[in-house]
């Protein structure tokens, strides 16, 4: 008798779901589960039921499944952008949507299925796109937003985002490519010019004493290291799969997104009062971030881009074996114990650790220097009313 198969319970599960039986459908792709004989084609057909049925909850336990085994699920992220809309979760059903149509523009034969999805899906993104641009604007004014006071670059940035302006085409071979904001007119340079950053020296002279704190504080805190990216499904497409929830790269933080870790601050003091005095880009609920990074003997920082380009993010090395560098752009260096690097991370970069030791940096970020105090401010009640 021959073992049973995935499509033992497939099949009639979708025979069951054309003839609008959701329960029996339902039961059949959760057989399959059971069985240990699923692939994605269950869990979506499981998701399927589900919603016919209305049980949104167990639709997106589902669906979710299918997105960790498929990430790039057409079907599957429809779906999610739709649920994750009809909780009113607009910032999230944008990023699923946003992710369908790019890549819905690679195929070269689009089913009469999904071109109805795409349209709908369309519509949807200019109906957010107005509601945020009219809520995005009043945050503006109420912080403080006068077009006419705001520098040119900053307007058309702040058009860019709205979808008013295009960005005009970039001749370099890794354009600033930033996630969240993008701020024409920026200088291109991939490391910024530590002898033009008046803290570095100081930074610098520091670096034993840190790394003191640090070894001293994991002396007691055996498990402060946590994978650098955690994978979720809410915000897709925009870090590479190879970077979530693994390992090789982990991150021990004392200021996430603004929050700070009493904790560790208390365990490093030297950090602390360092970055008191430095011009970090505080964004509430945005930045900054500064945190201990660790990348494991062998391990490599697949190459990605950040968040903006009106920043800075520096590294100081506190424990470098040889084999450590990184790339920004068309530029690599090797790290070096105790040099401050600030690089532009809106530029395609990628790290890497050739060693057999771990390799540990402090990493920090601050105000691109060419900004002026306005614009400061102005990107601050930007970022501070998308993140909201």
């Amino acid at each position: 008798m021959a073992s049973p198969t995935e499509d033992d319970h497939f099949r009639p599960g979708i025979a069951a779901l054309r003839a609008s039986r959701a329960d029996e459908a339902q039961a059949h792709f959760q057989a399959a589960i059971d069985a240990g004989l699923a692939t994605t084609k269950s869990w979506l057909g499981l998701t399927l039921a589900s919603l016919v049925l209305g049980d949104n909850r167990a639709a997106e336990a589902s669906v979710d499944e299918v997105l960790v085994r498929e990430p790039h699920s057409l079907r599957g992220l429809i779906i999610k952008g739709d649920l994750l809309l009809g909780r009113d979760e607009q910032r999230q059903a944008v990023s699923h949507y946003n992710l369908v149509m790019r890549l819905a523009a690679t195929l070269a034969d689009i089913p009469p299925q999904l071109q109805q999805d795409l349209v709908r899906i369309q519509g949807r993104l200019e109906q957010i796109s107005e509601v945020f641009q009219t809520q995005l604007l009043d945050r503006l004014q109420a912080g403080g937003y006068r077009r006419d006071a705001s520098s040119a670059r900053f307007n058309r940035g702040l058009d860019m985002l709205m979808g008013k302006a295009e960005r005009e085409d970039d001749a370099q071979p890794f354009p600033q490519k930033p996630h969240a904001f993008y701020l024409p007119d920026m200088p291109y340079q991939p490391f910024y010019p530590s002898e033009e950053l008046p803290w570095v020296k100081e930074v610098e002279a520091a670096t034993d004493a840190i790394e003191a704190e640090l070894s001293a504080f994991l002396a007691s805190r055996a498990q402060a290291f946590a994978p650098y990216i955690h994978g979720g499904l809410e915000l897709p497409g925009q870090t590479p799969d190879t970077l979530k929830d693994h390992d090789n790269w982990t991150a021990a933080f004392l200021i996430r997104d603004g929050a700070e870790d009493s904790e560790w601050s208390a365990g490093c003091p030297t950090v602390s009062a360092l970055m008191d005095t430095l011009p970090l880009t505080a964004i509430k609920g945005f930045s900054p971030s500064v945190l201990f990074s660790k990348l494991k003997p062998g391990a490599r920082i697949d190459p990605h881009t950040g968040l903006l380009n009106c920043r800075l993010i520096c590294h100081l090395p506190l424990v470098v074996p040889a084999g450590c560098g990184l790339r920004v752009g068309d530029e690599r260096r090797d790290v070096v114990r105790g040099e401050v690097w600030a690089f532009d991370d809106s530029i395609n970069h990628e790290a890497w650790n050739n060693s057999a030791d771990d390799r540990i940096v402090l990493i920090f970020d601050v105000w691109h220097p060419d900004l002026t105090e306005q614009e400061r401010r102005d990107i601050t009640s930007l970022l501070e009313a998308v993140s909201a």
